[in-house]
């Protein structure tokens, strides 16, 4: 198993030869549970060496196949276990693509659920919740986006190959573009065709623009999908706030659903003029006020100014990056949540959101029941959502299932 893996027409490749790591603690049932993370303090710390495809052992048996992350706390990711049918011990290249051609296709099927004539953006490849750790593949309309979240994921994900398998299932697509950090000097790369300076792209029927270049994540926040639409449901005849709005998904459904006036508040300046963009190709009538401010200080103001909504949205970024940071985050989220619930009118709405992975479910209500404490107020809760089909994550993973999101009543 140790020959030179020469996989420049697969998906999965590297360019030197399988090397192994060597367990010094015993996770087997934590992976036979379907878990796909093991942490630094599981191996050697004076272990590090490059980074890549590895195999993985215990006690000097081969245990798992999967990807080597030398600078990283999360140090070894799983792709898949040496007990499982399609591995081949002896020809390491053939497992790799039986594997990717395997997650690839199951990922498909997940996918077929949607009408791209109502919605033509997806994430067609969700990392570890599609077993292809490290990589996103995100659909808008013509242009695929493919982003990693790990410098060495560009080296073991073959873009090339996976550009041609998104063709291959999905013919319309004119441009494939490799997308890094918006902090790189090189923001990106086309892989297949050249990346618009603007795409457009449909979500329920309603249309988005977005410079994918620039923009946050792969170009959108495609994981509130199912909660923008339950925004819409709820908007009918309402005056509406939209705090932290980014470019206003929540904002275009709740016109969308006959708000009669939208509120949009968000720091970066760029994010406002594309809610005003939206808008427009919409050519919806709902009166709108795009506003580009600290959204903390907006709700100070709001609050002297005794200003009432009939809904308010507060979908902040995420406060906790890490484990430590979770009570300062905690302290936020209650902060500007109830600030937030100070603004509804009686019997109206509040949604809150986190997208927080460190916070959990539980931890995330704790925090809503506590914000509406302070701001004295009582709540029915309407609808408890998460991230939508197309974001999945394995059963054994629930620090992977990130995103709440909830609708309550004010009582």
């Amino acid at each position: 198993m140790s020959g030179k893996l020469n996989m420049t027409s697969a998906a999965i490749h590297s360019e030197e030869a399988l090397q192994h790591v060597d367990l010094k603690r015993d996770v087997t049932k934590h992976l036979k549970r379907g878990h796909r993370w093991i942490f630094a303090n599981c191996f050697d710390e004076a272990r590090t060496g490059k980074s890549g495809i590895r195999l993985l052992k215990f006690k000097g048996e081969p245990l798992a196949l999967g990807i080597w992350q030398a600078d990283t706390q999360l140090r070894f990711r799983v792709l898949l276990l040496t007990e499982e049918p399609i591995f081949r011990r002896n020809n390491i290249e053939r497992t790799l693509e039986l594997y990717f051609d395997s997650q690839w296709r199951k990922a498909l099927e997940i996918r077929k659920t949607f009408d791209l004539s109502i919605t033509n953006s997806f994430r067609l490849i969700n990392g570890e919740g599609d077993g292809l750790p490290g990589l996103i593949v995100d659909i808008y309309n013509d242009t695929a986006v493919i982003k990693h979240d790990h410098p060495i994921m560009e080296k073991v994900w073959n873009a090339k190959a996976i550009a041609e398998k998104i063709q291959a299932a999905y013919p319309h697509i004119k441009c494939v573009y490799l997308k890094r950090r918006n902090d790189e000097s090189e923001k990106g790369v086309n892989i297949v065709g050249t990346l618009a300076p603007e795409v457009q792209f449909l979500e329920n029927g309603v249309l988005f623009a977005s410079n994918i270049r620039d923009a946050a994540k792969t170009g959108f926040f495609l994981d509130q999908r199912d909660n923008r639409k339950i925004i819409q449901h709820f908007s009918s005849g309402k005056t509406v706030l939209n705090l932290f709005s980014y470019t206003g998904g929540f904002s275009l459904f709740a016109a969308k659903g006959g708000a009669k006036e939208v509120t949009s508040v968000d720091i970066a300046k760029v994010a406002i003029e594309a809610v005003e963009r939206n808008f427009k190709i919409n050519n919806l009538p709902t009166t709108h006020h795009d506003v580009a401010a600290d959204a903390f200080d907006y709700l100070e103001k709001q609050i002297l100014e005794k200003k009432r909504y009939d809904l308010v949205i507060t979908d902040p970024p995420s406060f906790a990056p890490n484990e430590k940071s979770v009570e300062q985050a905690k302290a936020a989220y209650t902060k500007v949540f109830s600030n937030s619930i100070k603004l509804v009118n009686s019997e109206g709405l509040f949604a809150a959101s986190s997208c927080s992975s460190h916070i959990s479910s539980q931890e995330f209500m704790e925090i809503c029941q506590e914000s509406f404490s302070r701001a004295r107020k009582r709540a029915t809760l309407v609808y408890f959502g998460a991230q939508p089909v197309d974001h999945p994550y394995p059963l054994a993973m629930e620090e992977l299932r990130y995103l709440k999101f909830a609708l309550f009543r004010l009582d």
